[in-house]
């Protein structure tokens, strides 16, 4: 009894274990099996392109550099004297016009001078006078005589006239230069310009070697633009050392960045140094605005020593591929998608040209694909993308409501 109690008691417990093991073959394992296919799909991801295709492009070489005076001019005075009045003008950061007197100084000396050279050139002419009489007289005198050889130079007084011919001329030089000294007691301004800096002040005694104050022109401004090694081969001069007669545009001009603003100026490469910069190797182009402060034009002022960028205009890049920085994912790795499979594509690229904005690129790209313009988070290759339009800047219209809208909404 014992022996068939040890036999049939744990049979139902294997049938249990049976039981449970076949539903757990066949009832709980086709859920798992119809879920796994779910999990191992890849999401589809979104994103704006931009169509990739050939192009021209024009390299805009951005520098640098002062604004210098075309023309800049110590004022020194011819002779000296007292400083008798200073033009309204004559201050520092004021404009004046060519022919203005500067400064006029003391003309009291001058006209003594006048005087004095006047007497001596009076003197002069008498002494060429009484030596011409004399000259004639020694010669009816050497013919009443009964000489029949010709008189020398010394009997007919020729030395004592080309003396007194050479003491009128001495007189006359010294007469013209006390008019001219007369004439440099009014210090004029050589061109329309501004006042950099006025050194004197009324009553100063000053001499030839004194300096008045700076000026300079104010027709035209210059700019001195450093051009680097690695810009040099893409400027229109990298083969040059004297500029031809036409002179190239500078393309934006010049961007004033001393006070934030955008204004720009019109400018044109008239020459460059045709020397590399033995410390930084670069080549200067010199850049000419005409009008900096607006005199004529009327437009803000470009100020000499205001720090300026600028955008030299370089050479023209034929059938390029132009790839925006902001769309690199290394580097120099682009996203790509194929326009027909949409699937997404890593590349990397190797630049000709780049900028602060965009990348050139000259070797081939695959064909029939676009650049991925936003950011993507998982971004594999071969991942399927589905292309959206770019979002519009401007704000939805609304439509206008009508009668019938008005009375759907008051009710």
């Amino acid at each position: 009894m014992r022996l068939l109690l040890r036999i049939i008691l744990p049979l139902p417990i294997l049938a249990l274990g049976f039981a449970v093991g076949w539903l757990a073959m066949h009832k709980w394992k086709a859920p798992e099996e119809n879920l796994a296919p779910a999990r191992s799909e890849r999401p589809v991801q979104r994103a704006e392109v931009i169509p990739l295709e050939r192009q021209d492009y024009q390299i805009m070489i951005r520098t640098r550099g002062i604004v210098q005076a075309k023309t800049e001019t110590q004022l020194t005075p011819r002779i000296s004297g007292r400083i008798e009045s200073l033009h309204p003008n004559f201050q520092v950061g004021a404009f004046f016009k060519r022919g203005d007197i500067l400064v006029s100084l003391d003309p009291t000396d001058s006209e003594s001078q006048i005087i004095s050279a006047e007497a001596q050139v009076a003197r002069a002419e008498a002494a060429l006078a009484q030596e011409e009489a004399r000259a004639k007289q020694a010669e009816l005198n050497w013919k009443d005589l009964g000489y029949t050889e010709k008189a020398n130079d010394l009997v007919l007084r020729i030395p004592q006239l080309r003396e007194a011919h050479a003491n009128l001329k001495t007189a006359q030089a010294q007469l013209a230069e006390a008019r001219r000294n007369k004439l440099y007691t009014k210090i004029v301004a050589p061109f329309d310009g501004c006042v950099r800096e006025r050194l004197v002040g009324p009553g100063q005694s000053v001499g030839t070697n004194t300096q008045l104050g700076v000026i300079f022109a104010t027709d035209y401004a210059e700019v001195r633009l450093p051009v680097s090694p690695k810009d040099l081969p893409y400027t229109p001069f990298q083969s040059q050392t004297t500029l031809a007669a036409t002179p190239a545009i500078i393309r934006d001009g010049l961007t004033d960045h001393l006070e934030g603003d955008e204004q720009t100026w019109t400018a044109q490469l008239i020459r460059s140094e045709g020397v590399i910069d033995d410390t930084s190797r670069e080549l200067f182009l010199i850049a000419r605005i005409p009008d900096p402060y607006g005199l004529q034009s009327g437009l803000p002022p470009l100020r000499i020593g205001q720090p300026v960028l600028a955008e030299v205009q370089g050479n023209l890049l034929e059938d390029v591929f132009v790839i925006p920085r902001e769309t690199l994912r290394g580097a120099f790795e682009t996203l790509l998608v194929d326009n027909e499979t949409f699937k997404l594509l890593r590349f990397d690229i190797e630049p000709f040209w780049t900028d602060s904005e965009n990348f050139v690129v000259t070797h081939e790209l695959p064909e029939n694909h676009s650049i991925v313009a936003s950011r993507i988070p998982h971004a594999a290759n071969g991942a399927l993308i589905e292309i959206i339009e770019p979002e519009s800047d401007e704000p939805p219209v609304e439509a206008a409501k009508g009668p019938e809208d008005t009375s759907t909404t008051e009710a």
